[in-house]
């Protein structure tokens, strides 16, 4: 899987509000769409339960669940993440690891699995995405539960924007930035969808200059996902989603 976040890890952070960034960060604060149900899943789970968030990123997630208390494990298939996670969170386990590689590389189980911030986009097929989310399942305590979330596609596709801003602008260490989304999307539902992620960045005192990251998505329904968790050896138990909602998350259980 092609890593598109080599060089966007570094500016990864500018794409979230600094409650989400900030000690002692957001349950969820990677799919605020879905915030309740991921609340929902996790206040089920006793004191030090073990979690995996497998596509941690730069581990806001992670942050958020050692907060609550929990064991966590952080991995993600980009190497440039996870470093940037380890500066963010000295101490904490965090791993380069690719979602198919997660039960050779992991040991005990654990009674949650996230995977959120819209990363199964990435796996590029529908057999890669079964897959992946096999190598979740096989990581999962019995009775454990895997969450998964992921943009609406089909509500872009209705939409089309072009140019989506961030809704404010960001000042961090002495630098404001401004995110921008240009979108290529495709007239038909299928074919990759295309995004540059632009950053306008005004240090103080300095002048505007701005980093750009083209990243390709594969987009799916809310049917395709369910479907695919079927075909991993899932049972749906809970979802998120609603047509006007730029995103959604899904609940599932390994099935008996």
């Amino acid at each position: 899987m092609r890593d598109y976040y080599r060089e966007f890890a570094a500016d990864y952070h500018w794409l979230f509000p600094d409650e989400i960034v900030s000690p002692p960060g957001v349950l969820g604060g990677t799919s605020t769409d879905s915030i309740e149900l991921i609340e929902a899943v996790a206040g089920g789970l006793p004191p030090g339960a073990r979690v995996l968030d497998c596509a941690c990123g730069i581990g806001t997630d992670v942050m958020a669940l050692a907060h609550r208390g929990f064991r966590v494990t952080g991995t993600d298939g980009s190497a440039a993440m996870v470093e940037r996670a380890r500066l963010r969170l000295p101490g904490h386990d965090l791993r380069t690891c690719s979602w198919q590689d997660l039960p050779d590389t992991l040991g005990e189980p654990y009674e949650l699995v996230l995977c959120l911030g819209n990363s199964l986009v990435h796996t590029g097929s529908p057999e890669a995405m079964v897959a992946a989310l096999s190598a979740m399942r096989k990581v999962l305590a019995p009775g454990g539960t895997l969450v998964v979330d992921s943009r609406n596609w089909e509500l872009l596709h209705r939409e089309r924007p072009r140019i989506v801003p961030a809704p404010e602008v960001r000042r961090r260490d002495g630098v404001r930035c401004r995110c921008l989304y240009v979108w290529d999307i495709p007239e038909e539902f299928g074919p990759p969808c295309r995004a540059e992620v632009v950053m306008l960045l005004e240090p103080d005192g300095g002048p505007v200059t701005h980093r750009r990251h083209v990243i390709d998505f594969h987009p799916f329904t809310p049917g395709d996902l369910a479907t695919r968790l079927r075909e991993a050896g899932f049972d749906v138990t809970g979802t998120s989603y609603r047509p006007d909602r730029a995103r959604y998350a899904i609940s599932a259980r390994p099935a008996p």
